[in-house]
C-alpha cells in the first residue's frame, strides 16, 4: 500500500499531537447560582476555596444566563489555552474582557484533561481548524497526522463527525488499558505518577470549611461525629480512585453493628460530601448512588394505643395546674409536637387568632430556639377537651408565667424533661401496659396514625406534623393548610376517637 494511503496507528497519532506542557493553574467546572433572581457564574481554581470569582450574568432568564455563561466559559478557555502559564489572578482579570478568540494554532489541541474539568465539553474539530488557519510546515505536519486520527475515528464510527474531545478520551482510554496491562505483565516498567491521595478526612475538612456555616450547631455536631466515623472506617483510601466496591464494603461494615436506619443516615452524610466534592472539582467520579439499605429501615419507635393515650392524659391532668410537667405531657398528646419544640415554647408562642382558635406557634424566633426543618415552622391548633385537655387551665398557666416575668413556659431543660417524661412519667402512667420503646416521640406516631385512620388528607396531616414532605407522614406530598381548617379537622378526629 502506498505511503500516502497508509493509515497511521491511532496511538502514534495521539503521541504526535500531544505536547507535554502543563498549565500553571487548573480550573474547576463553572458553578451557577441565583441571588435575588439574578443568575451568577462562579469560577474557581481546582482544589481552592479562596481563589474564586463570581460574575453577574445580569439576567433573570435562565436560557439567557446559560448563553452568557457559555460565552464567558469559551472566552476564558481560549485565553487559558493560549497562555498556559497564566496565574489565577491573570485568569480572573481576563474573564470579563477577553471575549473572543480560538486556539492560536493546531498544535495547541491536545489532551485537555490536564487543564481541569472546565474543558470537559470542548469539541474542537481538527479538520475545521486546519481549514481556517494559516499553518507553518511543522504545524502542517501536526494537522496531517491529526487528520489521519480523524479519518480513523470516523471510520470506526461509520462516518459520523466526531468532536476532538470524544476521540482523545477514547484514545486515552485505550492507552490507559494498555498501560495497566503492561504494568501487570512487567512491574519494572515505570508507573504513572499520581498526585497526593485524597482521603475522606481531607475531603471532610474542605467540605466543613465551606459549608459548616450553613448548619445549625446541633446539626454540625452530628455531622462532625459522623464524618469522624467515616474517616476512621475509610482510612487512607484515595477517593480520587475509589470504586463502587469500596463503598459497598463500607456499607456492609457499618451494617454489621448498626441498625439499617442508622446506616442510611451515615450514608446520607457521605453522599452530601461526595456531591460537594464532585461539584467543586475534588472528585472526578462518585459511586454512592443507590447505596442505602432498603430492608429493615422501618422505625422501631412504637405508637401508643388509644387506651394508653387516655391513661397518659389522665396522668397529666392529675398534676398541679402550675406544674410545667402537666403541660409538657398533655401538649405532646394533642399536638404531636417534638420534645424540643414543646420545651422551647415561650409565652409569645401561644396565640389566639381572630377566629378564636388558640394555637402553638412553632418557630425559631428567640435566642436558642431552633426547628428541625424548614417545614417544621407551623401553627398547631389546640383542641379543648381532647382526651380531657383543659385549654382554659393551660391559658391560666401561660398568664401566670407572664405575671412572673417569665418568657419561657418550660420549667425544665430539654434533657431533664426528656429523662422525666420517658423514664418516669410514661412508665408510671401506663403501669402494666408499658413496653420498651414507648417514649415522648411515640406521641407523634400516635397522632399521625390516628389522622391516617380517619382519612385525613395528607396535606392536613403534614401541616400538623411539620414535615417538609408528606412522604414521612404517609407517602404523599402536601403543603400548608389554614390553621382554622386544621382546628376543625383535629376536633373531628378527637371527637370520633373519644
Amino acid at each position: 500500500m502506498p505511503t500516502d494511503q497508509r493509515t497511521i496507528p491511532v496511538t502514534s497519532a495521539v503521541t504526535s499531537i500531544a505536547i507535554p506542557q502543563r498549565p500553571t493553574t487548573r480550573l474547576a467546572k463553572p458553578y451557577h447560582y441565583r441571588r435575588n433572581g439574578i443568575y451568577y457564574l462562579r469560577l474557581r481554581e481546582t482544589g481552592s476555596l479562596t481563589r474564586t470569582v463570581s460574575v453577574s450574568l445580569k439576567t433573570t432568564d435562565r436560557k439567557a444566563a446559560m448563553d452568557a455563561s457559555r460565552h464567558l466559559s469559551e472566552t476564558i478557555r481560549a485565553f487559558h489555552l493560549d497562555n498556559p502559564d497564566a496565574t489565577w489572578h491573570q485568569l480572573r482579570e481576563h474573564l470579563i474582557w477577553i471575549a473572543e478568540g480560538l486556539l492560536s494554532s493546531a498544535h495547541d489541541v491536545y489532551s485537555l484533561r490536564m487543564w481541569g474539568d472546565l474543558y470537559e465539553d470542548v469539541g474542537m474539530n481538527l479538520t475545521e481548524i486546519a481549514a481556517t488557519m494559516p499553518l507553518s510546515v511543522d504545524q502542517h505536519e501536526h494537522v496531517t497526522n491529526a487528520k489521519r486520527v480523524m479519518v480513523a475515528a470516523q471510520d470506526r464510527l461509520r462516518g459520523d463527525s466526531v468532536p476532538l474531545m470524544t476521540i482523545i478520551k477514547d484514545l486515552e482510554g485505550e492507552k490507559n488499558q494498555q498501560a495497566k496491562a503492561q504494568a501487570v505483565g512487567d512491574s519494572s516498567e515505570p508507573q504513572s505518577v499520581r498526585g497526593p491521595a485524597l482521603t475522606f478526612e481531607d475531603l471532610s475538612r474542605l467540605y466543613l470549611a465551606d459549608r459548616a456555616g450553613e448548619q445549625k450547631a446541633t446539626t454540625l455536631s452530628s455531622t462532625k461525629f459522623i464524618h469522624g466515623v467515616l474517616s476512621e472506617m475509610l482510612g487512607a483510601l484515595d477517593l480520587r480512585v475509589h470504586t463502587r466496591g469500596d463503598l459497598v464494603a463500607l456499607r456492609d461494615r457499618l451494617a454489621a453493628t448498626r441498625k439499617p436506619s442508622t446506616v442510611n443516615q451515615i450514608l446520607a452524610k457521605l453522599s452530601a460530601v461526595f456531591s460537594w466534592g464532585e461539584l467543586n472539582g475534588h472528585l472526578e467520579k462518585r459511586y454512592d448512588k443507590k447505596l442505602k439499605l432498603t430492608k429493615g429501615t422501618e422505625s422501631d419507635r412504637k405508637a401508643f394505643s388509644q387506651e394508653q393515650i387516655s391513661r397518659l392524659m389522665a396522668y397529666a391532668s392529675s398534676l398541679p395546674e402550675a406544674s410545667w410537667k402537666r403541660w409538657l405531657l398533655s401538649l405532646g398528646v394533642i399536638s404531636g409536637g417534638r420534645l424540643n419544640e414543646i420545651c422551647q415554647l415561650t409565652t409569645g408562642d401561644i396565640i389566639t387568632l381572630k377566629s378564636g382558635v388558640t394555637a402553638l406557634s412553632i418557630n425559631e424566633r428567640g435566642e436558642g430556639k431552633s426547628v428541625k426543618t424548614k417545614g417544621s415552622t407551623r401553627l398547631i391548633p389546640l383542641t379543648d377537651g381532647a382526651y380531657g385537655f383543659d385549654l382554659a387551665a393551660f391559658l391560666r398557666y401561660v398568664d401566670s408565667c407572664k405575671a412572673e416575668g417569665k418568657d419561657k413556659l418550660a420549667q425544665l431543660g430539654y434533657r431533664h424533661a426528656g429523662e422525666w417524661v420517658n423514664q418516669q412519667a410514661i412508665p408510671m402512667a401506663l403501669e402494666g401496659s408499658y413496653a420498651r420503646g414507648l417514649v415522648y416521640h411515640s406521641l407523634r406516631h400516635s397522632l399521625s396514625s390516628l389522622m391516617q385512620a380517619h382519612g385525613v388528607p395528607t396535606t392536613h396531616a403534614q401541616a400538623v406534623m411539620g414535615h417538609v414532605t408528606g412522604t414521612i407522614t404517609f407517602d404523599t406530598y402536601g403543603s400548608g393548610v389554614p390553621v382554622e381548617v386544621l382546628a376543625e379537622m383535629l376536633k373531628g378526629v378527637f371527637s370520633k376517637t373519644l
